[in-house]
């Protein structure tokens, strides 16, 4: 709902000895001014500075920020929406006898802190981050919520961000100043690339604390930070969760009818809470079950709370009609009279709206489907000023191809004898092959890999490599290979891939144990990947990528259902095979509501929301030559480990021999390394890119229906 940034700073600092740090400090700021639609506001006390750009939706005319504590000595920011937030203050009010000033939820959280101290967090549900600080630049505290929907970020001086590469309970440091931003963007810190961060994020290794760029950290989701000064530092401490998305179950008292009604009932709560705005929310509504349900259930809040307006839904087309679910999004509102709201997007548009979308990214990946969800929101922001999205359902509930072949991995060694995995996989390999044309058809149907967002071919080579240099089970690691050979060569790569191992495995094992026998234990492979992905992919690269930024790259609100502190309770209880059921995945989602809104409707083939490779012949060789100089610039890795990579991007008869898998992989490289020279003409050197305002209401124009 809102951006800002802030800085706290000793006065012997870096930050303090440049002579316009305020001007520098404000002129940052002023990089993250689209995520609200208000002008700036702005505090400023002796050791700190704080900018904040309002998107508002709850006590619109009083709920104004930086607010100030009643007593003047504490001072908050904060983006987001705490939904139970007036329970919390009448629990303030019955205890402590505070009257409140708003009805805002942030001054909510401002009083909840000051009386609960760290332990706020339990009380709050919701997608928020935020920060307070002493007036007097003494302490800080901040926090992000639970799945870390909204972003925060942290620039620090002098701090070696490599001690955050491996998962910790807890992390200690100091520093001078703490700059914060909602985004990398609006932190006044120099920008410069950090080699090894870089490496991580480009192959696929994503990191939720360490970031591609140099003294730049993320605050996990379900942690926060405390800062407190001492002589000339502020002494620092994160504090993380140290607990699994879900147990590791065998079995389960709850039956699944019980399961199926909790679910929807709390799907439904999810709902109702996100619900709560003084200003019109509408839907994201694509082919797929996750924003069907949801959708479902806002129409059952509005007849409830009879509330006689119809909702608005937004969906994007393609020209390339195999990426479009605009028929299937089309006859799901028509049936439960959902207005439509259809925008069709050419690759012309989406390779407008691709270095746009990076740039509010700030991520070094190979997707392009950020670009339509760029367009998506921004067609979204000329009729409400939030959606209810989908987002979260594919990773809690297993509904990526990844989930899929982690589940059959499961399978197909749970038969075999054998004293470890290893003698399981030798056994199963001698004489025959854990190929399964049957896995392959159900992981990707279709001839483009790309379309569901698959780009492992499902032989068990992705698990076995991956256990043997890291001990634990990754169904991409065919992926994250290629890329690393394809810029690093394949010796470096080999060598580089082995030294990720420690922090690899830590994040796979954290909440859970993290001896070799557990980690490589075939029957926990969907557990993990399913902990590793939501710590890791989820924060950093999926809710940047197709989550809040691109909401918030055009002032629009996301609010996720699927996201909330009591369905991550419910998935807490579930079981594999509620997730993965056979080749169904998502399998309690849509028997819950197959019975809801029909079993065409539930048990629809999930299409990735994606778009294609954003490069043709001609712009393949212009990159060539931009990809080159870039790599010279930075020295980042060696150009010359790129030529093969060049040499296959312009060959017909290379890609011609190439399996749809290995086209999708050596592709994506190559996206991944357009992306990179976006960002670093966009956000290392702060220019960014130049929107054109004609243009693009031409393209919101091109409405369907």
């Amino acid at each position: 709902m809102c951006g800002y940034a802030g800085v706290m700073f000793s006065q012997d600092s870096s930050f303090a000895s440049i002579p316009n740090h305020k001007d520098i400090f404000f002129s940052s700021a002023n990089n993250v001014k689209h995520r609200g639609n208000e002008p700036l506001r702005k505090a400023e006390f002796e050791n700190i500075l704080l900018a904040h750009y309002r998107l508002a939706f709850l006590d619109i005319a009083s709920n104004i920020q930086p607010m100030l504590s009643k007593n003047k000595k504490w001072v908050i920011v904060f983006n987001g929406e705490i939904y139970n937030h007036n329970l919390l203050r009448k629990k303030i009010t019955a205890e402590q006898g505070y009257h409140f000033s708003t009805k805002s939820d942030t001054e909510s959280i401002l009083e909840g802190f000051l009386n609960y101290g760290l332990e706020i967090e339990k009380y709050l549900d919701g997608e928020y981050s935020f920060v307070i600080c002493k007036t007097d630049g003494s302490e800080l505290i901040a926090m992000r919520d639970p799945f870390g929907v909204k972003p925060l970020y942290f620039g620090l001086e002098d701090v070696q961000t490599n001690i955050f590469s491996t998962a910790q309970e807890s992390y200690l440091f100091k520093t001078k100043t703490l700059h914060f931003s909602s985004e990398i963007k609006g932190l006044s810190i120099e920008k410069k690339w950090q080699r090894d961060g870089f490496l991580r994020q480009i192959t696929g290794l994503y990191e939720p604390i360490r970031t591609p760029y140099q003294n730049i950290i993320q605050l996990p989701p379900n942690s926060f930070l405390y800062a407190k000064k001492q002589n000339d530092y502020y002494v620092c401490k994160i504090q993380l969760k140290k607990q699994p998305v879900r147990p590791i179950l065998t079995d389960s008292d709850l039956n699944q009818d019980e399961m199926l009604h909790e679910f929807s009932k709390t799907l439904y709560k999810s709902v109702e809470y996100r619900m709560l705005s003084e200003v019109e929310l509408g839907v994201y509504l694509s082919g797929g079950i996750d924003s069907r349900a949801v959708t479902y259930e806002m129409i059952n809040y509005l007849q409830h709370k009879k509330i006689n307006r119809p909702l608005k839904s937004f969906t994007i087309s393609f020209d390339n009609e195999e990426y479009s679910e605009a028929t299937e999004a089309l006859s799901f509102a028509q049936k439960y009279s959902v207005t439509p709201n259809i925008l069709k997007v050419s690759n012309l548009n989406l390779s407008y709206a691709y270095k746009h979308a990076v740039y509010h990214s700030e991520n070094v990946q190979p997707y392009t489907n950020c670009a339509a969800k760029w367009w998506l929101s921004k067609f979204a922001g000329k009729y409400v000023k939030g959606v209810l999205t989908g987002d979260g359902a594919d990773e809690l509930l297993g509904g990526y191809p990844s989930f899929k072949y982690a589940s059959w991995w499961k399978f197909a060694l749970s038969s075999v004898p054998g004293d470890n995995v290893f003698d399981k996989i030798k056994k199963l390999t001698s004489g025959a092959s854990l190929r399964d044309g049957t896995l392959m058809k159900k992981l990707t149907p279709e001839k483009d890999p790309w379309l569901v967002g698959s780009s492992v071919e499902g032989t068990g080579e992705d698990f076995m490599e991956s256990l043997m240099l890291w001990g634990v089970p990754h169904p991409l690691f065919s992926q994250i290979k290629t890329i690393a050979s394809a810029i690093l060569g394949n010796d470096e790569a080999t060598k580089w891939l082995s030294e990720q191992k420690e922090s690899i495995r830590s994040w796979y094992s954290f909440g859970y144990q993290s001896d070799d026998e557990f980690l490589s234990n075939p029957t926990n492979t969907l557990a993990l990947w399913q902990n590793y992905f939501c710590k890791t992919h989820l924060p950093v690269q999926i809710l940047n990528v197709v989550g809040d930024r691109m909401e918030m790259a055009n002032s629009v609100e996301g609010r996720t259902p699927f996201l909330s502190r009591e369905m991550a309770k419910l998935v807490a209880k579930l079981k594999d095979s509620m997730l993965i059921r056979g080749y169904e995945d998502k399998s309690i989602l849509r028997r819950c509501y197959a019975k809801k809104i029909g079993q065409n409707f539930a048990m629809a083939p999930k299409k990735q929301f994606g778009s294609p490779f954003l490069f043709n012949e001609n712009l393949i060789r212009n990159y060539q030559e931009l990809i080159t100089n870039k790599v010279k610039d930075t020295q980042l890795f060696e150009i010359k480990n790129t030529s093969g990579l060049f040499e296959f991007m312009r060959s017909d008869f290379l890609k011609k021999k190439a399996s749809p898998h290995l086209l999708t992989q050596i592709s994506s490289a190559f996206q991944a390394l357009i992306c990179f020279t976006i960002l670093d003409d966009t956000l290392i050197k702060n220019n960014p890119p130049k929107k054109e305002e004609d243009y693009e209401e031409k393209v919101l124009n091109q409405k369907i229906i």
